[in-house]
């Protein structure tokens, strides 16, 4: 019973620890409470790809729309698919030898969170995207499936001038953090959530700080900066990764 207690604390640290383990309570409690912990990072879109041709010829990227078949098949539920494309998100499928095997999805100017209420804000200019549910499916988790969905999102949106992606990720999903990382990226800010019914208290540490919602209409704006962006480390950050897969 103790080594159960103790291991969030030993595999998140202390502090993230403690709110993995009130969450987990409050979870017990209620499906109406809920603490969040989230961090949000940049990451360079980089000038070359992260995986040689004779590696990413056998993977296929291509947009899906809202009447796609591969739609049915996203964990996602219905009604944050359809949410997704009403605040024109675009879906990118990754495809190997015909088989749908992953996605991600990408919105800008703004994306309209869909656990809190929360709308995170892009620097002007359409040089920055929000990235969000990157998926592989179970089967195809392992070899190159991650940096190669990346790989072809990056040419995707080098096509069209887009030189950073901002993402929002759970500090207790400590797997898809280091990949991040590996790929580049800076955390540009904290974000922390008491979801309690239908009142929301955030605390960040982007601006405005602190806000209080007391309704689905009420919903907090972050403005987001990739000023913690050091171009030149975080692009051979990125180089190394791919050096390490191949």
């Amino acid at each position: 019973m103790l080594v159960k207690l103790m291991s969030p604390f030993k595999e998140f640290g202390c502090f993230a620890g403690l709110l993995y383990a009130i969450d987990r309570v409050f979870q017990r409690l209620s499906p109406n409470l809920r603490l969040y912990f989230y961090e949000l990072l940049v990451q360079p879109i980089p000038d070359e790809p992260l995986l040689p041709a004779r590696l990413s010829r056998t993977l296929e990227m291509r947009e899906i729309g809202p009447d796609a078949p591969e739609i049915a098949r996203m964990p996602a539920r219905p009604e944050i698919k359809e949410s997704r494309f009403k605040q024109n998100a675009i879906c990118l499928g990754a495809f190997r030898k015909s088989e749908f095997i992953g996605h991600i999805w990408f919105c800008f100017p703004v994306y309209e969170e869909d656990e809190v209420r929360c709308t995170y804000v892009l620097p002007e200019g359409n040089q920055a995207v929000f990235d969000f549910d990157l998926y592989l499916f179970p089967e195809h988790r392992m070899g190159l499936g991650f940096v190669g969905i990346w790989n072809g999102a990056n040419e995707f949106l080098r096509s069209r001038g887009v030189k950073f992606s901002f993402s929002r990720l759970t500090r207790f999903n400590l797997a898809s953090r280091r990949a991040h990382m590996q790929l580049g990226a800076q955390r540009v800010g904290r974000v922390f959530v008491l979801q309690t019914w239908r009142v929301e208290f955030m605390v960040a540490t982007v601006a405005p700080y602190v806000h209080l919602s007391l309704g689905k209409q009420d919903c907090v704006r972050l403005k987001l900066r990739p000023d913690a962006l050091l171009s030149r480390t975080a692009a051979s950050g990125a180089g190394r990764f791919a050096r390490q897969l191949i």
